[in-house]
């Protein structure tokens, strides 16, 4: 769980499945912005993108989906994903009672008691499949899942080898970065922000 529907929720559900299960051959989420850039800027590409090679805008979560080579495509209504909104709808009201039950009051012992409060939901619930064919790839040793799953923005040094993000000033303070130099700045809940030349 986590305060709002955003951006690193998403990472982190993404991360769980990375780690749990593998590289999905498909995803296939509602058109929400976190997935799927708004149709006014979709086809909006800056010249920068145009020259290196993009001929789509994508959002931070579509970058990732596309390195790890997922195919992800939008459920144009809520009835074309029925049995996911009916389960959400039936956990939406079931997980307050048990919240209540368990004396939990903070989204920290959330997150600790729904590790086992999905295995006894599963236990009760889950149907095996017909079929046991494992359609998840294993992920590859070179990737580094906390590189992966941030967010990546490019950013240049001005002449005081500073660089601005969020309305705010950040100083580099390595000195064999010049400057005019272009990094690329990794932000997410488990790095905070790195800078990569």
């Amino acid at each position: 769980m986590c305060k709002n529907e955003c951006l690193l929720g998403y990472l982190e559900v993404l991360r769980q499945t990375l780690e749990n299960f593998g590289i999905p051959i498909s995803l296939y989420p509602d058109k929400y912005s976190v997935f799927f850039p708004p149709k006014k800027v979709e086809d909006q590409l800056t010249v920068g993108e145009q020259l290196d090679g993009q001929d789509k805008r994508v959002t931070q979560f579509g970058r990732i989906i596309e390195e790890l080579g997922i195919e992800m495509f939008p459920a144009s209504s809520p009835q074309a994903k029925g049995r996911i909104e009916r389960l959400w709808g039936t956990l939406q009201s079931r997980l307050l009672t048990e919240f209540r039950i368990n004396n939990i009051s903070n989204m920290e012992n959330a997150n600790k008691f729904l590790t086992e409060y999905i295995k006894k939901y599963n236990s009760q619930f889950a149907v095996k499949p017909t079929r046991k064919k494992i359609l998840f790839l294993k992920v590859p040793k070179y990737i580094n899942l906390d590189e992966l799953l941030c967010v990546k923005i490019d950013r240049t040094i001005d002449n005081s080898g500073v660089f601005s993000l969020s309305n705010s000033k950040f100083q580099v303070l390595d000195k064999s970065i010049p400057p005019k130099s272009h990094i690329e700045i990794l932000m997410s809940i488990k790095i905070g922000m790195v800078k990569r030349n």
